[in-house]
């Protein structure tokens, strides 16, 4: 009897594995793996063709970029649903990104992409996924750099494209920015660091990465804290440019500071005169208080004036607005005791930016000199002395005349200072041992507590030499006394 012709299979260019099959070979195990075929990267056109045409066909679509671009996204259409269903069992409805969202708009997404590639990362780790090699052979994990049967690419490559749209998508809204950023910062890991630098001004960002050199690429690493990269995001142009033109090379320095003192420095400063005209005194200025005091030194725009003076040489104008600070001014003022101004607590800093401001106020003349000389004695002779509890007992008053509800004025301040200096067996000592101490302070602040109450008195006037009656005289002595020698 003849036997029926049985009809056989057409051959296929590769064995056919299953979409999805048991975990580890494990027939009976609940946890299944999906299977990246080679195939699935091929178009439907592909799909069709016949035997023996297949397979020379798909080596062409996997030869230029484009092409294993188009490749890939067939990939990912098949790998979404299972990349939402392994989200949604590992973190449930409430975390879940792409649980219910339409893979068109998760690649609009930059935390939807983000959310992708870490989920397949851990499926691809957990053998969850299997990808296969141009031969058909499994990939490990260790071999991100191997291309992939599916579309030509490695693992790596095609990450980065996802990697790449996330960036996009987070400059979205600033586009200028991104392109002052290098190449080498785009990242899966450096994701939520870019969205945190996306709110920053392009300008601001190009200084910025001009003025860091070589270490820009640490704000993006575990190294800086995310706080101090929010901060930093409120830096103006003028005041990176100021400070590379301040520091040069040492900018880096920047990256030493804590994210308060960074948003403080950000607040602080309005104009880049004054930090131009600081200088390397900033690094005195250890604290986002200090900061906020010299700010609060008075800037004035003396665009005008430079002006005026420029078309009286017959020269060219400026466009920029032109400012001058009066921390130029006390520079000027006081020479090298400036750097010990700005060591000082940030109540007396602001202290002296209002005492100035007062002084400007008064007519020019003799007193106004005069005043002048008497803040530059104090900062010469006795400031460097000064601890932050001397000066608060000191309790400077900033007003140019006395004033019953104030403390001592600068005259006065002085007067005492050069008394207690100049009393027999009082002297230098005092100051570089005894103020020094809580005991010192005390018997300052004594000292200070029987001059005003003998001024309520009427036993001493405001406008007295109160030098010559320390140094002649016991009145005053009595919270003194006992570092008196004999």
């Amino acid at each position: 009897m003849a036997k029926k012709n049985a009809k056989k299979p057409a051959p296929t260019d590769e064995k056919r594995q299953p979409d999805s099959e048991p975990s580890n070979g494990n027939k009976s195990s609940n946890r299944q793996r999906l299977v990246i075929r080679i195939e699935d990267g091929d178009s439907d056109f592909l799909r069709v063709l016949p035997f023996g045409l297949s397979k020379p066909m798909r080596s062409l679509t996997v030869r230029g970029q484009s092409a294993r671009k188009t490749r890939l996204e067939r990939v990912v259409r098949k790998l979404y649903p299972f990349l939402q269903k392994l989200e949604g069992a590992a973190l449930g409805n409430d975390q879940s990104i792409i649980g219910s969202m339409p893979m068109a708009d998760a690649l609009k997404n930059d935390r939807a992409i983000e959310r992708c590639i870490k989920v397949f990362e851990v499926a691809w780790q957990l053998d969850l996924l299997v990808i296969v090699s141009p031969q058909g052979k499994k990939i490990g994990t260790g071999k991100r750099t191997a291309p992939t049967g599916p579309c030509g690419m490695s693992v790596a490559e095609a990450e980065q494209i996802y990697v790449d749209r996330a960036v996009n998508a987070i400059f979205a809204n600033n586009k200028e920015a991104l392109q002052r950023l290098p190449a080498e910062v785009r990242s899966l890991d450096t994701l939520p660091r870019l969205r945190i630098l996306s709110a920053m001004s392009a300008v601001a960002l190009g200084e910025l990465r001009m003025r860091l050199g070589a270490r820009f690429n640490a704000i993006m690493t575990d190294a800086i804290s995310e706080n101090w990269l929010n901060a930093v995001t409120h830096l103006k142009a003028f005041q990176i440019r100021a400070l590379g033109e301040t520091f040069g090379p040492a900018t880096s320095e920047i990256l030493e500071w804590s994210a308060q003192y960074m948003y403080a420095f950000t607040q602080a400063f309005t104009v880049q005169e004054q930090i131009r005209d600081l200088g390397l005194e900033l690094r005195l200025l250890t604290t986002p208080e200090a900061l906020d005091a010299i700010a609060s030194w008075e800037v004035r725009d003396v665009t005008e004036r430079v002006n005026e003076e420029l078309r009286k040489r017959g020269r060219k104008t400026v466009e920029t607005q032109q400012y001058e600070t009066d921390i130029s001014v006390f520079r000027t003022m006081l020479g090298g005791d400036f750097p010990t101004l700005i060591r000082q607590p940030a109540p007396t800093i602001r202290a002296f930016g209002n005492l100035l401001r007062n002084i400007r106020q008064m007519p020019a003349g003799q007193p106004r000199t005069d005043i002048i000389e008497q803040v530059k004695t104090f900062c010469d002779r006795y400031l460097s002395y000064m601890t932050a509890d001397a000066l608060q007992a000191l309790d400077i008053s900033t007003e140019i005349e006395p004033d019953d509800h104030a403390g001592p004025t600068i005259p006065e301040i002085v007067g005492i200072m050069n008394g207690i200096w100049g009393k027999p067996g009082l002297g230098r000592i005092f100051f570089e041992q005894h103020l020094q101490r809580k005991d010192g302070v005390a018997a300052l602040r004594g000292l200070l507590d029987d001059y005003r109450d003998m001024v309520k008195r009427g036993s001493i006037q405001r406008k007295q030499d109160i030098a010559t009656i320390i140094i002649s005289s016991s009145v005053l002595d009595r919270a003194i006394s006992r570092y008196i020698s004999a």
